[in-house]
């Protein structure tokens, strides 16, 4: 064999390796700060917003998820407030974030996101690269808080420029696959990328 032939199959190597790595799941995910400033005016983020199925395949950036995450369900006050209200302060919501690596449970704390279950799952959501899971107590609290946060989500996307669309439809795709906690539901899920 060639020292060329060799230099090239090691390069093939190294390549499928580092490949095989990104496509691996994370345990956690140490998500950028939130932009918390700027963007689209209140009523033109209002009036652009709308549902929209079509996706590019192409990944959201590190601040897109970050924005995002934190539009759902981010800490906005040192008393531990949200970007929503919740009844009485009880924060019952979880928010998961499903990618191409895994789904992982975003931790406003910390603004990690932190791996539930590993795998691909965008294909049950209409392969677009994040799907949010809202997943409370299914009760009417529970289906304000989801609906606090997905409407959120969408003035983010309608300012950022961001496709997304709410459903129930695919709600039950991962039960007896994701842990919740007890009591506890998928309600909504709202698939978002950048429009196709």
């Amino acid at each position: 064999m060639t020292t060329t032939f060799l230099k090239a199959a090691l390069a093939v190597a190294v390549a499928l390796g580092l490949m095989a790595t990104s496509a691996m799941a994370q345990d956690s995910i140490q998500l950028p700060a939130p932009a918390k400033t700027g963007g689209k005016p209140l009523f033109d983020a209002m009036s652009a917003r709308k549902s929209d199925r079509n996706f590019k395949p192409d990944e959201l950036t590190p601040a897109q998820l970050s924005g995002i995450l934190w539009s759902a369900f981010g800490i906005t006050r040192d008393d531990g407030k949200r970007t929503i209200p919740t009844a009485r302060g009880r924060n019952e919501l979880q928010v998961y974030a499903v990618l191409k690596t895994g789904v992982y449970l975003y931790d406003a704390e910390s603004n990690t996101l932190k791996l539930a279950l590993a795998g691909d799952f965008t294909q049950e959501y209409a392969k677009s690269p994040l799907t949010l899971l809202y997943a409370a107590p299914n009760e009417v609290l529970g289906g304000l808080h989801a609906g606090s946060a997905y409407q959120s989500v969408g003035l983010y996307c309608a300012s950022e420029g961001l496709a997304n669309v709410v459903k129930v439809t695919g709600a039950d795709e991962l039960k007896g696959k994701l842990k919740l906690p007890s009591g506890y539901e998928v309600l909504v899920v709202q698939s978002i990328g950048l429009p196709g």
